[in-house]
């Protein structure tokens, strides 16, 4: 009985796996040692909006027999100034996970507690905005080096791609990350003049350089900014 269910177990979680690659997430990306079906590396991006925007996370999964009954056990890696690395993360999935639970839904937590505040939960850390920000920076610079051969590769590919998903890290002084990751790649580019912004009024909603405000508008005087003539 019981070999019989650590072998559903694997199918299942291979099951998971494969449907994670054919719809993959910019959000995050997972691989699976060959050598140990339940054992994943993982990496996730730092949400937008946050210090941690434009940071590549690195973790590990365990998966346990009993899953998905069970939630899998998360740990990070790379510093990140909200969690310990190496140490379990204590996320409370055991108020909402279910079977119907997935991976997925752990990692997109896993994303939505980075900027949450740690309220001396085990295995947190409080850095200040400053700080978290550099490792954001830092994050992206190179794979986390760690554990075997086998599951190196997998840090190293998965970086690889996370790196194509992420947006550089926002600017903040010493000239802006994506011009310095173009000039780690040798890549020369020139300075382009910003085009003017352009806001369009839909309703009571302001769209302006992918910020979003909601509220009254007065759309005459913004009228009369923009053909001074009327």
């Amino acid at each position: 009985m019981e070999s019989f269910r650590r072998e559903m177990t694997s199918n299942y979680i291979q099951m998971e796996l494969m449907e994670m690659q054919s719809n993959p997430s910019r959000d995050f990306k997972c691989l699976a040692l060959e050598s140990n079906p339940r054992d994943w590396q993982f990496a996730i991006r730092g949400p937008n909006g946050t210090e941690f925007a434009g940071g590549i996370y690195h973790g590990q999964i365990k998966i346990p027999e009993e899953y998905p009954e069970k939630p899998p056990v998360l740990s990070l890696l790379t510093e990140n100034g909200r969690f310990k690395t190496q140490t379990r993360i204590d996320y409370n999935f055991g108020d909402f996970w279910g079977p119907h639970n997935r991976v997925r839904d752990a990692l997109l937590a896993l994303i939505e507690l980075l900027p949450a505040y740690p309220d001396g939960k085990l295995g947190s850390v409080e850095y200040d905005k400053k700080e978290r920000r550099a490792l954001a920076i830092k994050s992206r610079e190179a794979a986390p080096r760690y554990g075997t051969a086998e599951r190196q590769k997998l840090i190293d590919q998965i970086h690889e791609y996370m790196l194509t998903k992420t947006p550089p890290v926002p600017s903040n002084g010493g000239g802006d990350q994506n011009d310095r990751d173009r000039r780690k790649q040798g890549i020369v580019t020139k300075k382009r003049k910003r085009k003017p912004d352009i806001n369009l009024f839909y309703k009571n909603t302001i769209h302006a350089d992918n910020c979003e405000r909601v509220g009254f508008f007065d759309f005459e005087k913004r009228l009369r900014s923009l053909w001074p003539w009327s």
